[in-house]
């Protein structure tokens, strides 16, 4: 009887999984995780760490940015899109600034 009882338990608990997976989007920014009710029912993105994305990025997940922006989350699309973007732009400018001051490098940690 106990083992009808766990196993009655472990399928509530992976249907509940499923259900969550179906109808959710789990995203991890540089602010936290945040779930967020998708717009269409299904297995895509599911689950995405958007710390590191680039506008090109976001481009191969439009139902993501969908249901983020549905959902009052957009800044969260602004904010990873921007990663990168200033990158390359002043080469060098914060190595000479260190190697010409050292000690306000030390400061700053």
């Amino acid at each position: 009887m106990r083992r009808i009882v766990a196993a009655l338990i472990f399928m509530m608990i992976g249907a509940g999984g499923m259900y969550a997976a179906f109808e959710y989007h789990i995203v991890q920014s540089k602010e936290g995780w945040h779930l967020v009710p998708k717009t269409q029912a299904g297995l895509h993105d599911t689950y995405a760490d958007i710390r590191k994305w680039q506008a090109t990025t976001w481009k191969d997940h439009p139902r993501l940015a969908q249901s983020l922006i549905d959902n009052g989350k957009g800044n969260l699309i602004i904010q990873s899109a921007s990663n990168g973007f200033f990158d390359g732009l002043f080469p060098g400018t914060d190595k000479q600034r260190s190697a010409a001051n050292p000690e306000s490098s030390q400061k700053r940690l």
